[in-house]
């Protein structure tokens, strides 16, 4: 009996399953422009609870960046963190510099909202991302790499935009490639 309440408990879906649901593309929320927070809004529990979900559920879904538009939330903010040296960061109201003059680079990315399948689109090598952090406090930072990669991905979910959007041969992309070591954000 004790065997049995014991496997019950470790292959229970409640055991093992992420804090928030993640959407999948075709959802509409993903294709809607995220609603800024005002300050209030930000020091509210109710969204101080949805980050530390967010976080959850993205680190039990193996992602490096997720926003609130992907658990369904409509709302400008999202968490990222990465290896090496993207530290966990809590992105609210963001604003993206594109420092053009640095140029582009391929990146292959996943999206946890279009699982199994990675995609290579372009994105800026460096730019300057302002925001405020989980407590209010306003940030700014120039971002290259993974970060910069990571940054520019999620901001695209909170205008509405997906991967697929910026492929610019949607089909051999799709068909040419399945899982693979991308980052899922």
């Amino acid at each position: 009996m004790k065997i049995t309440l014991c496997l019950l408990f470790l292959f229970s879906t409640s055991a093992w399953a992420t804090k928030l649901e993640i959407i999948k593309l075709g959802h509409p929320t993903l294709r809607l422009e995220a609603q800024e927070l005002q300050l209030a809004e930000i020091e509210s529990s109710e969204n101080q609870k949805l980050i530390d979900d967010m976080v959850e559920t993205m680190a039990k879904s193996q992602g490096v960046g997720l926003a609130a538009p992907q658990v369904n939330k409509s709302l400008r903010m999202f968490v990222m963190k990465s290896w090496p040296g993207v530290p966990l960061t809590i992105v609210i109201n963001p604003k993206i510099e594109y420092l053009e003059e640095y140029g582009k680079k391929s990146s292959t990315e996943g999206c946890l909202s279009i699982p199994g399948k990675t995609l290579t689109v372009q994105r800026f090598k460096r730019i300057h991302l302002s925001y405020f952090d989980r407590f209010g406090a306003y940030q700014s930072q120039e971002l290259t790499g993974m970060g910069a990669i990571i940054a520019q991905h999620e901001y695209d979910h909170l205008n509405g935009v997906m991967i697929v959007d910026l492929v610019e041969n949607f089909f051999t992309e799709m068909v040419g490639k399945n899982l693979s070591e991308a980052p899922l954000m």
